[in-house]
Order: structure tokens, then sequence, then C-alpha cells
């Protein structure tokens, strides 16, 4: 009969845990809460959420997945067997001044703590390409290798969707500014010359002879210019004609 074996059973490897981390981005997690109240989910259990997405089990991976990134995000909250919106999650919903929703959107961005981490490695820096991005995630922040793309990628579409991250790539947890509008410069002094009037003009150039009324009676104003010029140029004769010509206040000679 053969000798028992007293050693030991191997123990089975166990299985690697990552960080918690939204599974789907902000903006899933917006359109859930959209849901729950248009159905009137609100304060319900988990599997009549489920039931009503059309889920036939409450574990299914997506499912889990976007229930546990709106908690992270700060939106849903667990009450006993019931997820209720949460205060942040109403004024997002239900918004009382135009344009403040981004504000919320970039309050809920940073509640999951591996965001609030991210914000601070981030902020006012350019944000890595998707690949580096996820190997930070990976070293630096405990994100295991099969779920690191996937959370990089979370994390950027949803500083976007927040307005935290703009088309140059700088995170701005704040938000980003909007560009400035472009205001043509003012032409130095130096590069005006007067304007000086021919008696031989093109046949495709534009001549008024404008003559003047009121306490300017008597007076009259020439200009010759071509059919056609850019909105700068434009800008540029006002911006000389401005400069030679002493605009009084009729209201003085009264």
């Amino acid at each position: 009969m053969p000798a028992a074996d007293d050693s030991p059973t191997p123990n089975r490897p166990r299985r690697e845990r990552s960080t918690r981390y939204p599974g789907v981005p902000l903006s899933d997690s917006v359109k859930l809460c959209e849901f729950i109240q248009a159905h009137g989910l609100d304060g319900l259990t988990a599997g009549d959420i489920a039931t009503a997405l059309g889920y036939k089990n409450i574990k299914t991976n997506t499912f889990s997945a976007r229930l546990s990134a709106a908690r992270q995000f700060a939106l849903l909250d667990l009450t006993g067997d019931g997820y209720a919106l949460t205060p942040l999650a109403r004024s997002i919903l239900h918004p009382v001044e135009r344009g403040e929703t981004p504000k919320f959107y970039r309050q809920a961005l940073l509640a999951p703590t591996l965001y609030a981490e991210l914000s601070e490695r981030l902020s006012g820096k350019k944000v890595p390409e998707t690949a580096i991005l996820a190997n930070i995630l990976y070293h630096h922040h405990q994100i295991i290798a099969t779920a690191k793309d996937s959370a990089a990628e979370a994390f950027l579409d949803s500083a976007k969707f927040a307005g935290a991250l703009g088309d140059d790539g700088i995170f701005r947890p704040g938000g980003v500014e909007p560009p400035k509008p472009e205001v043509t410069p003012p032409l130095p002094v130096r590069d005006i010359k007067p304007i000086v009037m021919t008696d031989s003009p093109r046949s495709s150039d534009v001549r008024i002879d404008l003559r003047l009324w009121g306490s300017d009676q008597g007076k009259t104003i020439r200009v010759r210019a071509p059919e056609s010029v850019s909105r700068a140029s434009f800008e540029r004769f006002l911006q000389a004609l401005t400069l030679h010509v002493r605009i009084e206040d009729e209201s003085q000679d009264s």
C-alpha cells in the first residue's frame, strides 16, 4: 500500500486585485442617473435598476461597473438596500443657473480617490498618451495590468467630458479656459501714412465724394479705395482716419 503523501496541498495562486477605479467614464454615470430619474428608480434596489436596464443578473460585469462608477463619482448613494441620487447628481440633473453644470461635472470627476490622486500629479501638465498613462497607473497607483488600459481610457474620457482636458492636452481641474477672441493689434503711429488723393483713379477703384451737413456744411470727404479689401486692412484705414481727423463734440458748440 503506497504511503500517504503528507506534503501540504499547494495553495492556489491568489487572484490579483486592483485599486478601485471607475470602470466607465463619467458621461456613462450621468446617463445612468438620468435613466434612474426618468424611470422612477431613485432609491430602489440594484435588482430593480438592472431589470429596468434589461440586465438579467445584477452581477453582470457591465452593470456592476456602471453602478460602482456612479457611486465613485458621488452620484449615487447606497441607502439600505437601495441606490439614491445624491445632491451632486440632482444639481447636475436640475441646474438652477445657466452654464453651471460643467462645474458639477468637475466636482464629480475628482470624487474617486484615484482621480483625485491623478489630479495632484497632472494638474497644469500635459497628460501622457493613453498607453503611457496606463503604465503610470500600473506602477504608481496599483492598477493591475489587465485593467490599466481601460482605467486610463475612462479617466481621459471623463476629464474631457468634465471640461478639464482641452485640445492642448493640459489637465486643468478647474476647467479649460475658453479661447480668447482674436483682436487686431492697434497700428503703431509710425506705420500710418496720410492718405494722398490723385486725379487719375483706376477703373476698378471706388470713389466717394461725401458732402457733409449740419455744422460741417460746406465740407466734403473724398475717398478712393479698391473695390474690395480685407477686414484687417479696413480696420487699419479706420485707425488712420481717427488719428488724422479731429472729432469735435457738437454739444460743446451749442
